[in-house]
């Protein structure tokens, strides 16, 4: 961006100056006039203010000055109008915002960018949000990024799959990405120029169907989610399973800054110590509601006898 600001500014001005520079020289040979009479010829003449010749004109002279208030005029009057208006409502304003922008990321750590503010990224914006966690948005319509000022949610107006614009969110030191763009080949350009760009970065991508999420897997993706799926087994737990769909809403409805349901992998320290010595070493109640012990089967409501191993799931309710 800054690159571009810089391009079309040093065009504007090099336009203004080149028509200016063109009517001095231009009444400087055709009439021999001296530097300021043919500068201050020129100004009055592509300003349109209206004074008077400077010297009478002879035939020359008057054909090059309808020549000049043709083109010059033209010329001026878009250059100076094209850069009010990119220094007071359009690319200056955007190019310092996002500067302001970047120097709050850049004391980030930790945190997870989300690409893409489809009605998945917004859903995940806001379930983000609510736990806490601080998150940098990347989407590319500017009118959707602003947006995020009400939310006091630092955000960049881009293309995601672009360097740049991941560096400016803060890749190198970001825990996770998550990528909720509309086109799969797009998410899985992210997820690709994320983990390149930081290799222990954790990437979540969305995709359409199974087919893509076994190809985001492939260029390493840590875990891809197929939106439509999920809808569809919510449904049909709707209808099977009614009673437990409707608890873990309700859970999650009523108390979404009491409890939260996560999935914790036991440390090499907790293998050979019981479930019940897990659990008295948490901050807050927990619920243990199930375990997955590595190469076995998933165990409900464990024992408190159970023993942990290096590497077991597992999957509690937290008080918080």
């Amino acid at each position: 961006m800054k690159k571009l600001f810089t391009r079309k500014l040093l065009f504007l001005l090099t336009l203004l100056l080149a028509t200016v520079l063109a009517g001095t020289l231009g009444y400087m040979l055709i009439e021999g006039w001296s530097l300021l009479d043919s500068l201050f010829m020129t100004v009055i003449t592509v300003s349109t203010i209206g004074y008077g010749e400077v010297h009478p004109l002879d035939t020359g002279g008057r054909v090059f000055t309808i020549i000049l208030i043709i083109l010059g005029v033209g010329a001026v009057g878009y250059g100076i109008s094209s850069l009010t208006l990119m220094l007071f409502q359009g690319d200056l304003p955007l190019y310092l915002k996002r500067k302001k922008m970047e120097k709050v990321i850049a004391r980030f750590s930790d945190h997870v960018i989300l690409c893409g503010l489809s009605r998945t990224g917004l859903y995940t914006l806001d379930e983000m949000t609510r736990s806490g966690h601080r998150v940098v948005v990347i989407e590319r319509d500017i009118a959707i990024a602003t947006q995020m000022e009400e939310r006091d949610i630092p955000y960049i107006v881009g293309d995601a799959t672009q360097d740049a614009n991941l560096l400016a969110a803060g890749v190198a030191q970001a825990q996770a990405i998550i990528t909720c763009l509309t086109s799969d080949a797009e998410n899985a350009f992210v997820v690709v120029t994320a983990k390149s760009l930081n290799t222990a970065i954790t990437a979540i991508s969305k995709a359409e169907n199974e087919s893509t999420r076994k190809k985001l897997l492939a260029v390493g993706a840590d875990k891809v989610v197929v939106p439509s799926m999920l809808g569809g087994l919510s449904m049909a737990n709707s209808v099977l399973r009614p009673e437990s769909q409707r608890f873990f809403e309700t859970l999650h409805e009523r108390y979404p800054d009491t409890f939260k349901a996560e999935i914790i992998t036991a440390e090499p320290r907790w293998a050979g110590q019981t479930l019940q010595h897990f659990q008295a070493e948490q901050d807050g109640r927990l619920l243990v509601v199930a375990l997955e012990h590595p190469g076995e089967e998933v165990q409900f409501s464990p024992s408190p006898d159970t023993s942990l191993k290096a590497g077991t799931a597992i999957m509690l309710i937290r008080n918080r």
